[in-house]
């Protein structure tokens, strides 16, 4: 089923800003004590490709834990002690809003491979295989941004109101298309394509 969001604005990742570099950053745990995310917003997307350290209690720490590289979350598969401190190192994307976006959908998607055996009693059976996720956005055209970012990988963030809840869905994802239609009574308009890069993670 598709998402649909058409008052909510659109963030992506500066391409032309180079990552920002931050050490041990403070987080916020959520009630459950297992997901702890950078305090601070400007530190919140990690780049794919450089590491993240974690630390508990200014101990480094590599494993029982997931990142959320998208949102800036750590979330540990034990929940620690109320007295627990977790910080982040790293380096963190700068993310803008990209004026002039009116609307964007987001469709959900994956890959079944056909496990259909002499036991399936003549039941075809599927067995899930890959997640994905794809999108568009239109804007009215105002400057290269997208065409400049063709067959990158950028933070992309859709919110879904226009108020003060910041509800929104954000992931990374590769550029892969970008279309400018020139109407003659209207103004020039952009479509921009994407294919999510690893979860689509829903902050509501």
């Amino acid at each position: 089923m598709a998402i649909v969001g058409k008052v909510g604005a659109v963030y992506v990742s500066d391409v032309d800003t180079a990552p920002v570099i931050f050490i041990d950053e403070p987080t916020t745990g959520d009630t459950a004590r297992k997901r702890y995310q950078v305090t601070d917003a400007d530190f919140r997307y990690w780049p794919l490709d450089e590491p993240t350290t974690v630390k508990v209690n200014n101990v480094v720490v590599a494993s029982g834990f997931a990142l959320e590289r998208a949102g800036g979350v750590v979330e540990f598969a034990e929940a620690l002690e109320v007295e627990d401190e977790v910080t982040v190192s790293g380096k963190a994307l700068t993310v803008v809003q990209a004026g002039g976006f009116f609307n964007w959908s987001v469709d959900g998607d994956g890959d079944d491979a056909d496990a259909t055996t002499f036991e399936s009693q003549g039941w075809k059976e599927f067995v899930r295989t890959l997640n994905g996720w794809s999108g568009s956005a239109e804007a009215y055209w105002g400057d290269e941004r997208f065409s400049d970012a063709l067959g990158k990988i950028i933070v992309v963030k859709l919110f879904v109101d226009a108020g003060q809840s910041q509800n929104c869905l954000e992931g990374f994802a590769l550029i892969s298309g970008d279309g400018v239609e020139a109407p003659v009574d209207g103004l020039v308009q952009e479509t921009v394509d994407f294919t999510g890069t690893g979860p689509l993670y829903p902050r509501f």
